[in-house]
Parts: structure tokens; sequence; C-alpha cells
């Protein structure tokens, strides 16, 4: 089968377009033939070693590596004593071990979720990984009550864009989302954000405290880090709950936790695969949701482009240089 692998770490040019033998499903997976792969942050962060560092905790990639969380496809076999109902249905899967850059690619069973014939492909690409994060942030890391105000970061990408929505289903009273450039915080604006604002401006806080009556926001979803880190708690409400899922300009600067005690707030991180191991039947509940909501119209998750599989490296380069509104997907048969 084709697939994407590294053997090294580095920039896109690391990726290689290789031949692989097919994978076969061990107890409790299935075998999925890929019709769309859905390209994530966390893909980038792999193959530049970002997660081989000490301070990142997460314990680092094996090589070499074929990276890839979210994939559509049909089930064309499964373990030799599973459940054979699934065999020639289309699913949506989340991949926690990866290996969705490829033709074929392994999944546990208890993270597929058959769709229908109808359902687009790319589009459902884009949900299992971002999706679950987005969803799991707002109802695990805390939980959104209707009317609650809300700070998307970089709401423009695939998990922000998707958080965006989902707060606004859950009756958030009013979602400000923040976005680089104005094509993506129109963007932001079309998928339900009351209020977009540029995060590279110096004053940016100040746009949000004016949007909020000067009472801040009730949560705020991170995922930039960095200089904006620190920024972030000049429009935390009082009671406010910051919730980190990301950071793509490094950690920031520490912060002394007791300041949190003086408006009552709360910080907390969230990492999708602690879910997977600990708590899997909310990741379930979580691609539950995201199914149902996109296909009742509810949820309109956004592919920016289809690609080739062996296009890889040029859909990591769009999400490094900010290009990509929405999600990547790549087709492995073309």
């Amino acid at each position: 089968m084709k697939a994407i692998q590294f053997s090294r770490f580095g920039g896109p040019d690391v990726l290689d377009y290789v031949d692989l033998p097919r994978p076969s499903p061990l107890k409790n997976e299935v075998l999925i033939e890929v019709t769309a792969a859905g390209v994530n942050f966390p893909d980038v962060r792999e193959r530049q070693g970002v997660y081989q560092r000490a301070e990142t905790h997460v314990g680092g990639v094996t090589l070499p590596r074929v990276s890839g969380l979210q994939v559509v496809g049909r089930v064309i076999e499964v373990d030799a004593h599973g459940d054979r109902s699934p065999i020639g249905k289309k699913v949506l899967a989340l991949l926690p071990a990866g290996g969705g850059y490829a033709q074929f690619a392994i999944a546990p069973s208890s993270m597929v979720v058959v769709v229908p014939d109808s359902a687009n492909d790319a589009t459902m690409a884009t949900l299992p990984d971002q999706g679950a994060t987005a969803y799991l942030t707002l109802t695990a890391s805390t939980r959104l009550r209707p009317g609650e105000s809300v700070l998307v970061h970089g709401a423009a990408g695939g998990v922000g864009s998707i958080a965006v929505q989902i707060a606004k289903i859950l009756g958030a009273g009013q979602v400000i989302a923040t976005a680089g450039n104005d094509e993506r915080r129109a963007y932001a604006r079309s998928i339900g954000a009351d209020v977009a604002i540029d995060y590279g401006k110096p004053d940016w806080p100040k746009e949000v405290l004016d949007a909020t009556g000067g009472r801040g926001v009730d949560i705020l979803l991170e995922s930039i880090g960095g200089e904006i880190f620190e920024q972030n708690f000049e429009c935390l409400a009082t009671f406010g709950r910051y919730i980190i899922f990301g950071s793509t300009r490094g950690p920031g600067a520490p912060f002394a936790p007791r300041r949190l005690m003086t408006k009552c707030q709360t910080v907390t991180g969230i990492y999708v695969p602690v879910f997977l191991a600990q708590r899997p039947d909310l990741v379930q509940e979580a691609l539950a949701f995201l199914v149902a909501h996109t296909l009742d119209g509810s949820l309109r998750p956004s592919v920016s482009t289809v690609l080739p599989l062996s296009q890889t490296a040029e859909a990591h380069r769009m999400l490094e240089e900010r290009r990509a509104t929405g999600v990547v997907v790549l087709d492995p048969r073309r």
C-alpha cells in the first residue's frame, strides 16, 4: 500500500511517499480502506520532533512513523473473532496510534462510527480528533452553561472552527473568536462567532473586554501560547475557566498558580490521548455528537482543500504557514 512515512525529524521534506505492507487487525481492531484522512497540527509536531522533548511530557514517537489520527473509509476486515457486521460499511474513525496517512489503516473497534453512504468523506474526515478535542474542552474539561461567553483562539483552524460551532449548539450566549487575518476572521463570523478579533494587535484583550461589557469571558480556549498566554488573563472573567488545548507559539512564561485565587479562576489542560486511555466512553460520546450534528446540518465542518496523499508535505506547509482555513484533507486514492 502507499503511505506517507518519515524516518527522521525535520521539515516537510522528511515526509516520504513509500510502499508499505498492508496491516492486519488484531483483537478489537478493524482494517479500513481509507478514502479521506484529515491532517492535524499534532501531525506537524510529530514530524518536527516536538514530542521528543522532555518538557512536552507525552513520551515521543517511534521512528519510522506514519502519522494521521482521523480517517474515513470502508471496513474491509476485522480481527478473527470480532463482530463482522461493520465489514463493507462506511465509517469515521479516530486512530490513537496514528497510521492514517495511508491507503489502509487500523482503528480500534471502539473508535469507529458508521456513517451513511451519502455522507461526504472529506467533511467527515475533519471530525474525529479535532472535533473530539473541541467537544471535550466544552463538556469534560469544563461544562459550558447556557448563556455563558466563550473566547476561542485560532477560530479558523481545525479545532477552533468546530469549537465555535459546538459552543453555539450548547447554548453559549456570546462567542468571541480570534484569528490572524481578515479572511479568517470573516470565516469565524460565518460559522457563528458573534465577534472576531485580531490577536496580533497589542491591545486585543481590551477588545474582548469591550465586547463583554468589561467583565471578560467565562470560558477561554487557548491554542497559541507564547505571549498570548499571559494576555489571556486580562480578559478572563471572575470564576473564568481557561482551557489549554495547544501551544503553537510555545508554552509561554511560567506563572504563579496562586494568582488564580484573586478571581477564583481555573486553568485546565486537555490532551485527547489521555481520554482515549482513561475515558474512552467520553471520546465515543464526542464522536456520536459530532456525526449527529454534522448530519443534521447544525455543525458545518470546513474542508480547506483536498490533496493527493503524495502531496502531504504541502498539507503540512499549509498548516505551518497558517494558509488553511478549516481542515486539510488527504485522498489516498490520488
